[in-house]
């Protein structure tokens, strides 16, 4: 049960923290640790995997309202907490008491989430002419910018190269310094090419999307020259998830696919039976998957044979998180749910105000829970 007084201490904060100008400077160092969220999924194979380790239950300590919609992963890393929003601004948040530290105005809707890069962080837009931006945090200003035209996806850092998918059908390679293009690899013809929604998945040698063409590329990362390519029957909006020598994707085809990564040959196809518009997660032994019927599905890696499944009340659409001995689902049915990594038991649910599209994050001993259209909520481990 929720704690009253902390929900209304929280909204008062809230509402203290609601005016002001834009601006955002940091006035401190920000350390690094093993349990930070720099990008979608936790690292560029994201596997939606923390190093956190959490004990449901879990109580709300503080919740911040961002004004806008959320579509994107918040980031956090020495208790900053960063929140990009569908009104195109960027927030950066103290984990600890909801202070904000200053927030910017972009050009566009920030619906995938951006990539923080030592004391940089780079930012897609959906909108607007100059798309993909990267700002420093602590000298407050625009390094650069760049004309990629919409994009809808999540970036992908790896070895000071940037990877961005758009909704033109593009796959570009940029350096992450000064944004200038290394590459840029086109899906198909001008007059055939889909949009892109799927975010890209890079080990340092080979970039893995799908596309609305219901295809999954992977493309040479030293190159840009496409390796391989595989056809679903529908089109294909979750990201890829690459653990060691394979990668894991569903398609709004109902299944989902463990292919090879060098080669792209099909390794085994499990079908769920409803489409699938999360990406998954996986702990390095199994693999974990929503679908837009409310089924998780642990899927064991050597073979795709259920482990266990879990019926949620509604659509799952975003990635699973897996900790240490929990897997936290979140759902449209406005319920977070934390299951045994090992049975799939449910063990504890959080309810939440609305909707939940976003995947939670974990961070020492933290929890960070998106709910619609503009919470977020903080949730940390009840003390005994």
């Amino acid at each position: 049960m929720r704690n009253s007084i902390d929900r209304g201490l929280s909204l008062l904060l809230v509402i203290l923290l609601a005016g002001g100008c834009s601006g955002l400077k940091l006035g401190r160092a920000v350390r690094t640790g093993p349990q930070d969220w720099n990008t979608l999924g936790g690292s560029s194979l994201r596997t939606n995997r923390s190093a956190a380790v959490l004990h449901p239950p879990l109580r709300e300590i503080l919740q911040y309202n961002a004004q806008s919609g959320i579509l994107a992963t918040p980031l956090v890393r020495d208790s900053v907490l960063l929140i990009s929003t569908l009104q195109g601004e960027l927030h950066a948040v103290n984990l600890r008491n909801g202070a904000r530290f200053g927030y910017i105005v972009l050009d566009g809707s920030v619906i995938g989430t951006p990539v923080w890069s030592n004391g940089n962080v780079c930012i897609p837009l959906a909108s607007g002419t100059e798309t993909l931006v990267s700002y420093s945090l602590f000298g407050g200003t625009r390094n650069w910018s760049a004309k990629l035209g919409s994009i809808e996806s999540s970036l992908a850092l790896f070895n000071q190269r940037l990877y961005v998918t758009t909704i033109g059908g593009f796959l570009h390679c940029l350096n992450v310094q000064d944004g200038t293009e290394v590459w840029k690899y086109r899906t198909d013809v001008d007059e055939k090419r889909k949009p892109i929604r799927s975010s890209p998945a890079t080990n340092g040698e080979i970039v893995v999307f799908g596309c609305d063409d219901g295809g999954i590329y992977a493309v040479e990362c030293a190159t840009g020259s496409r390796r391989w390519k595989i056809q679903t029957q529908r089109s294909v909006f979750a990201s890829p998830v690459i653990v060691q020598d394979r990668v894991f994707i569903g398609s709004l085809d109902g299944a989902m696919y463990c292919l090879d990564v060098r080669t792209g040959s099909l390794v085994w196809k499990f079908d769920t039976k409803s489409p699938i518009y999360g990406a998954a997660s996986s702990d390095g032994r199994r693999v974990f998957v929503g679908t837009a019927d409310g089924t998780c599905f642990a899927l064991e890696i050597d073979g795709g044979s259920v482990a266990w499944r879990f019926k949620a009340r509604s659509v799952i659409n975003c990635a699973p998180l897996v900790t240490r001995d929990i897997v936290f689902v979140s759902s449209l049915d406005k319920n977070l749910y934390a299951l045994s990594v090992e049975t799939g038991k449910e063990t504890w649910r959080f309810a939440a105000e609305g909707r939940i599209k976003v995947s939670p994050v974990a961070w020492n001993g933290f929890l960070i829970m998106v709910s619609e259209d503009k919470k977020v909520t903080v949730l940390k481990e009840e003390k005994q």
